[in-house]
């Protein structure tokens, strides 16, 4: 008999949550257990979709594939003893994914986990890069800064009147960049921008574009995650013309005064670990860092040519 894959009925979702959180902390796996039901149970839109592995009726493994937005999609580690059912449900979501017009669906794992990312690589999701996870604690933040001394003039993002003109930046500070290139050829700036939407808690609140004498520098996005009483910079580029001149540290200077006064308790970002550069910028604006993550990721170069679409 061969494993099937299918995508769970409400009457497996129990089953299936249970196996996924096996190796729980006795103590909260109930909880745990509740909790992952409820976002199940919640998603309208089959965003959330729990797949489940079969063979002659008997469960072996679990897959979870999220549709995080209209240009990106997550998954997560399939949850099985065994190889071949962990092929079967990579498989099945590496097909959804295709199927699906997002431009990257994606996997973070730790460096160390060999035979799971070998597992990925072998069945749709290869290596894309590894980041660079680091935190500023916002102490020791300049009240006046190089926004100030600079005459850069900072723009809330409205997306009735310069909505085109966060594009273009986004567009152009692509251009080059060292962070995760390969997701340039993939995916369009509205794309991007969605994406960048649907981090954290505040959708487009903290966006601001940068000028100077009429000319557009570059952006800084910034997200809340209000559980964490955190931000994070989802996204901070510079348009090449612009590049070298200390701009992206004046960005940066900036988004760390508005965590400061909007009293959170630190100011997060990652990076492409490859991305020199950019780390010296945010190590001397005073990030410390903190773990790496690898990103295995199946990218719309790797589908079947489709035409990108957002919804």
């Amino acid at each position: 008999m061969s494993i099937t894959v299918s995508q769970a009925s409400p009457e497996e979702w129990p089953e299936a949550s249970a196996l996924i959180f096996t190796d729980a902390d006795a103590v909260d796996q109930d909880l745990q257990i509740r909790e992952f039901l409820d976002s199940i149970k919640a998603d309208q839109n089959g965003r959330k979709q729990l797949l489940v592995a079969r063979e002659r009726g008997e469960l072996l493994g679990v897959g979870v594939l999220i549709f995080t937005d209209a240009a990106t999609a997550f998954i997560w580690p399939p949850f099985t003893s065994r190889t071949d059912c962990a092929a079967a449900l990579l498989q099945e979501m590496a097909a959804r994914i295709d199927q699906s017009e997002v431009s990257i669906g994606q996997a973070l794992l730790e460096p160390g986990q060999l035979n799971l990312r070998r597992l990925l690589t072998q069945n749709g999701f290869p290596h894309l890069t590894n980041l660079l996870f680091m935190r500023h604690p916002l102490n020791d933040v300049p009240a006046q800064g190089m926004l100030a001394s600079e005459q850069i003039q900072c723009v809330p993002f409205d997306e009735q009147t310069n909505r085109n003109r966060f594009l273009a930046l986004l567009d152009l500070s692509h251009q080059f960049s060292f962070d995760c290139p390969a997701l340039n050829h993939c995916r369009t700036a509205e794309e991007s921008l969605e994406s960048h939407r649907s981090s954290g808690d505040s959708d487009q609140q903290h966006w601001y574009l940068f000028q100077r004498e009429n000319n557009d520098l570059g952006v800084l996005l910034l997200s809340e995650h209000r559980s964490e009483k955190l931000w994070e910079v989802v996204y901070m580029g510079v348009a090449p013309e612009h590049r070298g001149k200390g701009y992206g540290a004046a960005f940066i200077e900036f988004g760390l005064q508005q965590a400061q006064a909007h009293q959170q308790s630190a100011l997060m970002l990652a990076v492409d670990h490859k991305n020199s550069y950019a780390i010296k910028i945010y190590e001397k604006s005073g990030f410390i860092r903190q773990n790496t993550l690898s990103v295995h990721a199946r990218l719309r170069s790797h589908f079947a040519e489709k035409k990108p679409k957002i919804h």
